[in-house]
């Protein structure tokens, strides 16, 4: 085989041809966005981390207290029962 084979053969191989403006502005822009995408979940995964021990400890801090006003639901659901209660007999 020649040179010239070969740099024929090698031009065949090339299904598209040269590259034009449109195509390597849109190749580029692909790659920015696959960065920007990556920095935006490890950076989710990264204050997720944090955010979630601060939550789990005010939540233990909140269940031992009771809520405010729970008791007067609880009462007036009492005393709602008490009288249907009264009322069917």
């Amino acid at each position: 085989m020649s040179t010239d084979n070969i740099g024929v053969a090698a031009a065949n191989l090339d299904k598209y041809g040269e590259e034009d403006f449109f195509g390597l502005l849109v190749r580029y822009g692909l790659f920015v966005g696959a960065i920007f995408q990556f920095v935006c979940i490890a950076a989710a995964v990264l204050m997720s981390g944090s955010d979630s021990q601060d939550t789990i400890e005010d939540e233990a801090r909140h269940s031992d207290e009771p809520a405010p006003g729970s008791g007067n639901v609880a009462r007036r659901l009492h005393k709602i029962r008490k009288l249907e209660k009264k009322k069917r007999r």
